[in-house]
């Protein structure tokens, strides 16, 4: 980015901050944990931190959940390749935040993210030093990018991502946009038909890599199994549960009714709903029962019987793909205030070992707004590996369909597998060029010492 696109926008930054505030802030007292490091979020740390952060570190920055879950999975395997790597983790979001924290080890030190003022950005580069300073997906963050690349450390794009949409909006700003982007030492793609996309924009071919998208790396396992809440529920192990996962506002009613529709055909049909936002739980159960339906709250540790159990915690979401027989993913809806799809691969790679649910992956539903995770969604609806559906009507319809055929649902895993076999050893590929990068970035360094 040159001098002039930098000033103008640090010249915004600011008056937009101001006027996005307290909106955000909003947001952040209703998802709850606002409070947790505020400070860092102003570039405020600690003592006991700023010694624990020390210098050296490999500098990771996450939006949101998804991209905490790719940093981690970027941070398990580098770690294996090289152990004595120590990370620096910087997350937006307060449900990200948490998450990442359950992971935060003496090797990982995780951080809300601080603003991008150009004063206070400048000082924490300098004060952290990083070995190298990386972004998951697309949140990139100029006055970083900036600091960072005056002091030669390499700056990496990781699982990089460019929708059509952004696209055009960059080509529009090209002049601004190519420079930018430039700066980054190095920007490692999911998919090759984004190669183009990043160079119609300008972009240096030398610095473009493939390696295939880490979110869809199958390193999946059951992991911890949720706590024995059946029983306390009313339900039977045996029982087939439909999981709604990830779901917005708008979106639990039209779930609901596919149950209610269902509930004749399939009197043990169990229904698990996870809303992606869980401050929504309150307004959730009264939409539920308005209906005439009992819920329990996971929240609520004395779990009543119940014929409905909304998840409202967080991190428990991978542990229930296990149980369930179909998946329905959430932001798909016509009828969902947000729009643009979750990840849909977590429940078709996820594995149980256990006697009772042994199997891989299981089957998934998906409404027709799947942008975010295009082109991969429309490829995998096409091979029969997801299944789309509009409404309550025809979710109730293919849910119905597949609780009785087992076989189709073991289909669509495999299907799922075959069109995800090219992502397989993403992590590691984009761990090896994360590798070379900063190796040559310290040879540089160690020639213009020598001259």
């Amino acid at each position: 980015m040159n001098r002039i696109s930098l000033y103008c926008y640090n010249l915004l930054f600011f008056p937009l901050l101001l006027i996005l505030l307290p909106g955000y802030l909003l947001r952040m007292v209703r998802r709850g944990g606002y409070r947790k490091k505020a400070g860092q979020r102003f570039g405020l740390f600690n003592h006991q931190t700023l010694h624990r952060i020390g210098t050296g570190r490999i500098w990771i920055h996450a939006a949101s959940v998804g991209e905490v879950g790719v940093a981690l999975k970027f941070i398990s395997e580098y770690g294996i390749q090289n152990p004595s790597a120590r990370f620096l983790l910087s997350v937006t979001t307060s449900t990200g935040l948490a998450i990442a924290e359950k992971n935060s080890s003496e090797r990982l030190e995780v951080v809300a993210n601080p603003v991008d003022f150009p004063f206070l950005t400048r000082r924490l580069i300098r004060r952290f030093h990083p070995a190298a300073l990386l972004f998951v997906e697309a949140d990139l963050w100029p006055n970083r990018v900036e600091a960072a690349r005056s002091l030669g450390i390499p700056i990496i794009l990781i699982n990089a991502r460019l929708s059509v949409r952004s696209e055009r909006r960059f080509r529009k700003a090209k002049v601004i946009a190519a420079p930018f982007f430039n700066s980054l030492s190095m920007i490692i793609l999911t998919e090759p038909e984004d190669r183009d996309r990043w160079l119609s924009l300008g972009v240096r071919p030398d610095i473009i890599h493939l390696a295939g998208n880490i979110k869809y790396d199958s390193t999946l396992s059951a992991g911890s199994q949720p706590p024995n809440l059946q029983k306390k529920l009313g339900w039977n192990l045996e029982d087939p549960i439909f999981l709604a996962a990830s779901t917005h506002e708008g979106e639990e009613l039209e779930v609901a009714r596919s149950y209610m529709t269902l509930r004749n055909l399939h009197p043990t049909l169990r229904l698990v709903i996870t809303p992606r936002h869980v401050e929504r739980r309150t307004e959730i159960a009264e939409t539920l029962r308005s209906l005439g339906l009992s819920v329990a709250l996971r929240s609520e540790h004395q779990a009543q019987p119940a014929e409905i159990l909304l998840l409202d915690t967080t991190g428990e979401l991978s542990s229930w793909y296990p149980l369930a027989s179909v998946v329905f993913i959430g932001k798909s809806l016509s009828c969902s205030v947000n729009q643009g799809g979750q990840n849909m691969i977590e429940p078709l790679q996820v594995s149980n070992s256990s006697p009772r649910h042994q199997r891989t992956g299981c089957a998934v539903l998906v409404g027709p707004h799947t942008g975010n995770f295009e082109p991969l969604a429309t490829r995998l609806c096409e091979a029969g590996a997801v299944l789309r559906v509009t409404d309550a009507e025809q979710l109730a319809s293919a849910l119905s369909q597949l609780l009785t055929d087992p076989v189709r649902r073991n289909k669509m895993v495999h299907a799922a597998n075959a069109i995800l076999a090219p992502h397989q050893g993403a992590t590691q590929r984009a761990c090896n060029l994360v590798t070379e990068c900063i190796r040559h970035s310290v040879l540089r360094e160690q020639n213009a010492l020598n001259f």
